[in-house]
């Protein structure tokens, strides 16, 4: 019996979120469902399923991780036939029996801001951001350890490729998305999408650095801070590593997923050519 790992990309859009959850469409529950009815596994417990991160509904993710052992020799493309076009299998690994794909080596997360921010002031923000902090302040549950450490965090100001200028001529550079890439071993729930709120505070001067910093060190027992969390539909899992083991990408089931992509992107267009004739029209009656 084999121990494989499993690279997992799915568009969260339409899922409330990865975890199982009763009478709800969850990522976890279309895979489990799907490996059963290919005889891949049957009993959870004896398959040893395992999965990396429990993203949010509305998340994203390229590089979701989940593992299992099967006696089946798993096909990543048979996989992908029986699953819907919202969650595809990109890569695999063989993995060790005792694997927990819980305990990454590195996470990285990327958050699109769509505002026109001022990327030098997102910089000085991310550089407070680095290294080891108690991060009690920037998660919705209470946890043994709230401790954790920010490897890197990288700001790109993406600007609009002639591809797009072309299929979408009335989106303006004020809608060029920023990227901010945030990588660590692990991360707290929703600590991600609070970070980008002070983040967003703080390019717009709604807080200070030394109040972010005060944030990050807070006083034993003082009260957790309200930070309102960002969007969860602009935040993306793109990758989880680990020591030892390198994933196989399957190149037929990236360009099949990356094709899902393209096509909801021309849906995307559709429904924005049609709201906007009706904007003109609207403006035209007044």
């Amino acid at each position: 019996m084999k121990r494989t790992a499993l690279k997992i990309g799915y568009i969260g859009t339409n899922f409330h979120g990865f975890q199982r959850q009763p009478d709800l469409r969850t990522v976890e529950e279309e895979l489990i469902y799907h490996l059963r009815k290919l005889d891949y596994i049957d009993d959870l417990k004896k398959s040893r399923f395992r999965i990396a991160g429990r993203t949010d509904a509305g998340v994203h993710s390229l590089g979701n991780v989940i593992s299992f052992q099967s006696e089946k020799e798993v096909r990543v493309n048979e996989i992908n036939n029986s699953l819907p076009d919202d969650i595809q299998i990109l890569a695999k690994a063989p993995v060790r029996y005792a694997f927990k794909p819980r305990y990454a080596q590195m996470r990285q997360y990327r958050y699109l801001l769509f505002q026109n921010l001022d990327v030098e002031k997102l910089e000085e923000v991310a550089e407070v951001f680095k290294g080891t902090h108690n991060f009690t302040n920037f998660t919705k549950r209470f946890q043994k350890t709230t401790t954790r450490t920010i490897d890197d965090i990288k700001i790109t100001k993406v600007d609009l490729d002639d591809y797009h200028k072309r299929e979408f001529p009335n989106l303006h550079d004020t809608l060029s998305p920023i990227f901010v890439d945030i990588y660590g071993e692990s991360f707290l729930w929703n600590m991600v999408r609070k970070m980008m709120r002070v983040f967003v505070d703080y390019a717009n001067d709604k807080i200070t650095l030394d109040e972010i910093k005060e944030l990050l060190n807070p006083e034993e027992n003082s009260p957790r801070a309200h930070i309102k969390v960002m969007e969860a539909e602009y935040l993306i899992l793109m990758d989880i590593q680990y020591d030892g083991i390198r994933f196989t990408y399957d190149d037929y089931a990236c360009e099949r997923f990356r094709r899902n992509l393209v096509n909801s992107l021309d849906n995307l267009q559709k429904k924005y050519a049609i709201r906007e004739s009706m904007i003109k029209s609207l403006n035209d009656l007044l």
